[in-house]
Parts: C-alpha cells; structure tokens; sequence
C-alpha cells in the first residue's frame, strides 16, 4: 500500500466558516496569449505611461476584465534569472490589482537598470504605473 506524502493536500486542514477568497490566479484569460493581441496595442495604444525602468502601453476592449503580456527584452536586462524574476513581479502586481482595472489590454516592457534594483524597488515603481493607468479609466 502507498501513504500518501504528509504534505498533500488530503492531509492539510479545510478551511471553515464562510471565508471571501480573492483570486489571486494569472490564467490564460488574464494574459495576451498572442502576436495579433501585442500588435493591437502596439498600433494604436490608447493609454500610455512609464517611468525610469517600465514603459506601459494600453489599449482598452470589450472584454470582461483586463489582459497583460510582459516583454523583458535580452537587450535591457541580459540574464535569464533576473528577466523572470521581473516578470514574476509584474505579474503579482497586476493578479493583486486586475479587479480594479477596466477592460483593457496592457503590455509592459521593460528598460535598462531594471536588473540593479530590489524587489520592493521595483514593485514600487510597477504599482505606480498602474495607479496611473487606473485614473485614467474611462468613464461608463
């Protein structure tokens, strides 16, 4: 007989009670999956904002809620690691703060000297951007 591992979800705790859970997932819905979505926003965006190390562009749709796609090009931040690990945070920022962004599809890319900073740095800078972005909601 196989044991299941102590660690598995059948053995941790269920929650109780009535407990709101945000949703903190990044799927295939949340994403620009495709060359014809950049090329979108890339032709006419309708928001653009940016700062030392981020250039966001946005184009805002009838979808249901807001998409993203991240661009780290080699050319500003040359290793692998860190171009992920910016992505990472780009991407935590925008599944902490999709709800309260209209429809629209962004694309964010990143410039040189992104590599240099802290993770807080950064996330500092991504959260500022987005904060822009979301005054310049359009009205219903």
């Amino acid at each position: 007989m196989i044991s299941e591992h102590p660690l598995s979800r059948a053995n941790q705790p269920q929650p109780t009670g009535e407990m709101s859970v945000v949703d903190q997932r990044f799927p295939k819905t949340c994403r620009l999956l495709d060359s014809q979505a950049y090329e979108q926003v890339f032709k006419k965006p309708d928001v653009r904002v940016s700062n030392k190390y981020f250039l966001v562009l946005g184009r805002w749709t009838r979808f249901e809620q807001a998409r993203m796609g991240v661009i780290a090009a080699k050319k500003n931040i040359a290793r692998a690691n860190q171009r992920n690990r910016i992505k990472r945070l780009v991407r935590e920022v925008f599944r902490v703060r999709k709800n309260s962004l209209a429809p629209i599809d962004l694309v964010v890319m990143t410039r040189k000297g992104l590599q240099d900073l802290e993770n807080s740095e950064c996330l500092t800078y991504i959260h500022d951007l987005i904060k822009e972005i979301e005054k310049k909601k359009p009205s219903i």
